[in-house]
């Protein structure tokens, strides 16, 4: 059997569109001589779709373009993954359509829902109660969505086909590839996995489509996040050698991650130009070299604007990365405006003593100047802020926590300082001096960020222990630290959800990013 494995970049909401590049590798797998050809879980939709599910014109539509679908496979058969709504029940079930002579002739529910994470199938979907193989050129084909679907395999089964999506984090391509090479082993048969690439806003989706042998081999690996397109001949299996998989180092891959993310925002949403508030520190740097690599240095904007307080390095660290990055920059003091709205605020604060509220006025200056430029001239805001800083409420709401897309918001300051590197390894972009010198805010004289909180390498120890790994207070004072310290750190976690529920949305690059995938009262 010849089954052409398309990996594709799929527009969640969008089914019209979706059908658009499925029949494109409809028409290329045609050519290619492919009997079968597979596609993800959601496909028609796009993943994950939320409350869009809710609406009946839009199952309809996903219908609709299922059977148009179809219509044009011809004598080619196809698997597809969509909404399917029983109109007399009124149940929708997440299920694999089965195309054959140019109809739906079968298909398969899937049985376990997933409401972990960013998950939330059991909002939309009633689980199916069975999952019985496709019969398909006189083979049994058992279609997957998840791998706790395992126990349906049975020995009559001649080829495992998954099509679950798997999105990205620093982890995920290692487990699927265990788990895969695994259960090909176990069940001795072959497995393929189909995943997409592309952003849906948050998430990401790596592509990193996998064939097993049932040796458990992996025998091939498609592009990370790339689209691509294989033609797999089931007759050659034994004629196939093995590889190793593929992995880029875990800075790396977060790199690619976060450049992906920021060029599938853009592009899925009709957007094409960025700016953001270059500070001479690392956060921005990080972002602005990201954004040139995704939309091009010539999309990008850099607005600086120093204080009093801002030191003759910082400005000279931004406007060295906006020269080596290659994008366009303006500079606007922001003295002038920070005096005038201190001369407002006069009778109202008399002579209190300077504190926040002052450090406060000057980041949010800075984000309606941002915000002003945005709105004049069509650029998207960027957020600088990273996970560290989110964590503990290290950031001004309307200033500079602004923004459309948090770029490193899911990123530990010291994997900031990793990632500069990275970005650095052919050619000097980031300054070097805004890698080394202490970070700061630049919002009173002599401001560091270690005079509030403490070290970065000790405080991202503490965070990774609480948000990643859900350890206790307790657990997390066995491991070493302070009672004080982890007490004072997960009262700044905890504290600052308000904070954090009205930030912009994160790209999610690891396990528990903030946002849907971490779910807090405030």
């Amino acid at each position: 059997m010849r089954i052409a494995l398309p990996q594709l970049n799929y527009f969640t909401g969008n089914p019209g569109k979706n059908q658009e590049i499925i029949l494109q590798a409809i028409q290329k797998a045609q050519t290619a001589g492919a009997d079968l050809i597979v596609f993800p879980e959601l496909a028609i939709c796009g993943p994950f779709p939320q409350d869009l599910l809710e609406k009946e014109e839009f199952i309809n539509e996903c219908r609709l373009c299922i059977e148009k679908i179809a219509s044009a496979c011809g004598s080619m058969a196809a698997i597809i993954g969509g909404p399917n709504l029983d109109n007399q029940t009124g149940i929708m079930y997440n299920s694999a359509y089965f195309i054959q002579n140019g109809e739906v002739t079968d298909g398969v529910h899937k049985t376990v829902l997933s409401d972990y994470d960013i998950f939330s199938e059991s909002r939309y979907f009633v689980a199916g109660e069975d999952n019985q193989p496709i019969r398909y050129k006189n083979q049994n084909l058992r279609i997957l969505f998840d791998e706790y679907e395992s126990e349906y395999i049975e020995k009559t089964d001649h080829l495992i086909i998954h099509i679950g999506l798997s999105p990205f984090t620093t982890d995920s391509l290692a487990e699927r590839h265990q788990i895969f090479s695994s259960l090909a082993k176990k069940n001795a048969r072959m497995i393929i996995s189909i995943n997409p690439t592309g952003g849906c806003t948050s998430v990401l989706l790596d592509g990193n489509s996998m064939i097993f042998n049932p040796k458990g081999e992996l025998l091939r690996q498609l592009k990370e996040f790339e689209e691509d397109f294989f033609l797999l001949d089931t007759r050659q299996l034994n004629k196939t050698p093995a590889i190793k998989l593929f992995r880029s180092n875990c800075i790396t891959c977060i790199h690619k991650a976060l450049v992906h993310g920021i060029r599938d925002y853009f592009y899925k949403h009709g957007f094409t130009r960025a700016i953001l508030g270059l500070s001479g520190g690392i956060d921005s740097a990080i972002v602005a070299a990201l954004t040139a690599e995704a939309l091009g240095k010539e999309n990008v904007f850099g607005l600086l604007m120093p204080s009093e307080y801002s030191t003759d390095h910082s400005i000279k660290d931004a406007r060295d990365l906006a020269e080596n990055i290659g994008m366009p920059y303006e500079t606007i003091p922001i003295k002038p405006i920070y005096e005038s709205y201190l001369q407002q605020l006069h009778p109202l604060f008399g002579n209190l003593p300077f504190n926040v509220a002052e450090e406060n006025l000057q980041s949010r200056i800075r984000g309606m100047l941002v915000m002003a430029m945005s709105n004049k001239f069509g650029y998207i805001a960027l957020n600088t802020s990273n996970k560290s800083e989110a964590a503990v409420g290290y950031g001004t709401l309307y200033g500079d926590l602004c923004g459309s897309l948090s770029v490193i918001g899911d990123v530990y300051k010291t994997d900031i300082y990793k990632l500069a590197q990275d970005i650095n390894r052919k050619k000097i972009i980031i300054p070097e001096n805004t890698i080394t010198k202490a970070p700061s805010a630049e919002l009173r004289p002599g401001q560091k960020d270690q005079d509030t909180l403490p070290d970065y390498p000790t405080l991202d120890q503490i965070l990774r222990l609480y948000i990643e790994n859900n350890l206790s207070e307790e657990e997390i004072i066995k491991q070493g630290f302070t009672a004080e310290l982890t007490r004072k750190i997960i009262n700044m976690v905890e504290f600052n959800n308000y904070k954090r529920s009205q930030c912009p949305p994160v790209l999610k690059v690891s396990k528990k990013a903030f946002g849907m995938g971490r779910r807090r009262p405030f």
